[in-house]
């Protein structure tokens, strides 16, 4: 007699992606993360406002605005997408751009304390520790 079994596995977060316009058509170098088209509709945004208030050639603040949306949509197409949250990856990042102290995996704060415990231990220096089964069975050598 055959039983039916169910497995149930947890899901992954999966991405949603935009990758069509409104017409059916593929978007170009697409599909695009929700947060590369914040990123490109912000940075558009702000290129836009400078190249009308900004002292200088509306048309090269303009091109260079889209080179910086073009290059900050690419980076972010680069960044694995693992279910953490991108703030929570960007602030990571940025502390360690910022405080260049070390920083321990495990959220144990690395300083005074835990360097009592660790050793630096030079490649040319030979470290011979003592034989373990001599110690222990009172052989006197």
């Amino acid at each position: 007699m055959s039983q039916v079994i169910k497995v149930f596995t947890p899901i992954k977060r999966v991405p949603t992606v935009i990758g069509k316009a409104q017409n059916g058509q593929k978007l170009p170098f697409g599909p695009y993360t929700l947060p590369q088209v914040a990123a490109a509709a912000a940075l558009l945004a702000i290129s836009a406002v400078c190249s009308m208030s900004l002292p200088v050639n509306p048309a090269v603040t303009f091109v260079g605005g889209l080179i910086v949306t073009a290059v900050a949509v690419f980076a972010l197409g680069l960044v694995p997408y693992t279910g953490v949250r991108l703030t929570s990856r960007v602030l990571w990042v940025s502390r360690l751009v910022a405080r260049r102290k070390p920083v321990s995996a495990s959220g144990m704060p690395v300083g005074e304390d835990s360097a009592r415990h660790t050793m630096f231990i030079e490649e040319s220096v030979v470290v011979i520790f003592p034989d373990s089964r001599r110690a222990f069975d009172g052989v006197r050598s």
